[in-house]
């Protein structure tokens, strides 16, 4: 859904330093010029496992293609006619060395780093909550919320921020492991929770930075793209264990928390980003707020229950595979499903 809009999209901005934030130069001149072109073409490479989009745009004289693949922003090709400006194709994608010495890292020595961090260091970390609740906010002002159907204001407030995110709202998002949603997963419940039971700010902000190294730590074993909804995973679980965190809980709880959440919620499918995932995200929501809360109260899933292992490093390494080995084939059988719905 939308991806010829996308590729149209691409071919009129000429903003490729902007990265991400390249929608912040649509207006509309570019919305009439988009909406008015009609010669792109979309098809799926069913040979492709990982991140992959190759862009081909033909002109009078020039045709030029670019291929990212692995990551969003990485460009592994590029050409201009005959010329090859770019050609990475064949290099394996190394994760940075910041990540690296994150998956070295225990749950435990993560715990440690956010105790030792000055709060002043992080208080950046709350521009992401307030960029996601002006997100929540635009959303319930422009009747764009399935709200109506939740009562609780967790749960409206996180709908509202997915639903305008993924219905083309113009305001920004502050991501999580590199994704929109993945940071309004994490965050919002964080704060609203915080918020609620009178948590301090720095004890907030710290959940913060546990939440969103857990959800990179988590991310660097499933991988950027997964058969299984990264969103509810990874996000969710991070917050699981953040609200622990939050609430004074032990490492020993912190790890409860993981367990719980991957005899939980592990095998929720990704079916691509949508409005739907609103309801997705609630449902990894609910189970992380449960499962803190037993996790608290000493009640962890033991390693004889299914894919739950004794340590929570070990669960989140079971839970990629499955992911990466288990499910390989649940992306081509998705994509089959989608291309003949219609």
């Amino acid at each position: 859904m939308g991806l010829n809009y996308a590729a149209t999209l691409g071919a009129f901005l000429k903003n490729p330093e902007k990265g991400l934030k390249l929608f912040e130069d649509i207006d509309d001149s570019i919305k009439e010029k988009v909406h008015n072109f009609k010669q792109v073409q979309v098809h799926v490479d069913s040979t492709q496992t990982n991140l992959y989009v190759k862009g081909t745009i033909h002109t009078q004289n020039q045709t030029s293609t670019c291929i990212i693949q692995d990551e969003h922003t990485n460009v592994v090709f590029l050409s201009k006619n005959n010329d090859i400006l770019i050609d990475n194709k064949n290099t394996v994608s190394k994760q940075s060395n910041l990540i690296q010495d994150l998956r070295k890292m225990s749950i435990s020595d993560i715990v440690d780093l956010v105790n030792d961090l000055d709060p002043k260091d992080i208080e950046f970390l709350y521009d992401g909550v307030k960029m996601n609740l002006e997100l929540a906010d635009y959303a319930k002002n422009h009747n764009l919320s399935l709200s109506s159907s939740f009562e609780n204001e967790l749960i409206l407030t996180l709908t509202a921020a997915i639903e305008a995110r993924l219905s083309g709202c113009p305001l920004s998002t502050k991501s999580s492991s590199g994704a929109g949603t993945k940071g309004i997963a994490l965050i919002l419940p964080i704060h609203i929770v915080a918020l609620e039971q009178h948590i301090s700010k720095e004890k907030e902000l710290k959940a913060l930075a546990l939440g969103h190294l857990l959800n990179r730590y988590i991310n660097s074993y499933i991988g950027k793209l997964s058969p299984m909804c990264t969103c509810v995973m990874a996000s969710s679980t991070a917050c699981s264990a953040a609200l622990v965190y939050m609430f004074g809980g032990s490492k020993e709880q912190i790890g409860y928390a993981i367990k719980n959440m991957t005899g939980t919620v592990t095998g929720m499918i990704c079916d691509g980003g949508k409005v739907g995932c609103s309801l997705k995200v609630t449902t990894g929501t609910i189970s992380a707020l449960l499962c803190a809360k037993t996790a608290l109260n000493n009640a962890p899933l033991k390693k004889s229950d299914g894919i739950v292992a004794k340590t929570p490093e070990k669960c989140i390494q079971n839970m990629a595979y499955l992911s990466n080995v288990g499910m390989k084939d649940v992306d081509t059988t998705i994509v089959e499903i989608m291309e003949n719905r219609f």
